[in-house]
């Protein structure tokens, strides 16, 4: 089978051979869970070391889509940190496409490992603890690529970073209104957005949410980017279309 899809991939038939793959895949996705599923605490260095074995450091399609919205915001020469940097294949892609200086952290001591054996500079530390304990100097722009909905506590993280982030904060994060998302409840599960355990995401947000919830915290949103989801859709109709965002923001009472 895996031979078939392999010649399938390479054939003159590649383009409707993707569109039904993926098509099924979504489909199956509003009444299945996936294969790796458990029920338990997320132990993330049990899940970097599997990802090392399965190509860790290289951008998937989505991640790669998220990877290049991020090169577009900043400059040459900004300072750069990217918390909860994983495998650093983001920060690498930022200072290979756009020559920035980026500075990474993790909780993950097998994450920082592989990131520090790439000639990435990363700090091992919890974004949970006050971000005075590893982040003194301020940076020009502070990314949180896909980590808010996975903290007990994003508004005071948030409001830490404030006096840190020179230009902006840029974070990314799932569409709980995505489409997908929402037939899924109609047919009575939850929305799928964990890849081993619903323990994954602590938070959720649809885009309507993010907006009101940014208003509360006193930021403006400078720009917004769906980066994921139906194709001509998710640009025309983004709280329904887009699977993901990425969001710009401003400290609201900054002069900036």
């Amino acid at each position: 089978m895996n031979s078939l899809k392999r010649a399938l991939r390479q054939s003159p038939l590649r383009a409707p051979y993707l569109w039904l793959a993926n098509s099924y895949r979504a489909l199956r996705r509003l009444f299945v869970y996936p294969s790796t599923a458990r029920v338990g605490v997320v132990d993330y260095d049990e899940y970097w070391e599997k990802k090392a074995r399965q190509g860790m450091g290289q951008l998937s399609r989505w991640r790669l889509r998220r990877a290049q919205v991020f090169a577009s915001l900043v400059e040459p020469g900004d300072r750069v940190l990217d918390l909860g940097v994983g495998d650093g294949a983001l920060l690498k892609y930022l200072i290979d496409h756009r020559g920035v200086q980026g500075v990474g952290v993790d909780v993950s001591p097998s994450a920082v490992e592989f990131c520090r054996a790439q000639g990435l500079d990363v700090i091992l530390a919890d974004v949970n603890r006050p971000i005075n304990e590893f982040v003194r100097e301020p940076v020009d722009y502070i990314i949180c690529s896909e980590i808010i909905e996975h903290l007990p506590d994003p508004e005071a993280l948030l409001n830490s970073l404030r006096p840190l982030a020179r230009k902006a904060i840029i974070v990314s994060i799932p569409n709980t209104g995505f489409y997908h998302h929402r037939l899924r409840l109609l047919f009575g599960r939850f929305p799928l957005q964990w890849v081993v355990t619903p323990g994954e995401h602590l938070r959720f947000w649809t885009r309507a949410d993010f907006h009101w919830w940014a208003r509360q915290m006193r930021f403006r949103i400078a720009r917004e980017v769906p980066y994921e989801g139906t194709p001509g859709l998710k640009n025309w109709l983004p709280g329904l279309f887009a699977a993901a965002f990425v969001f710009v923001l401003h400290d609201a009472d900054s002069a900036g």
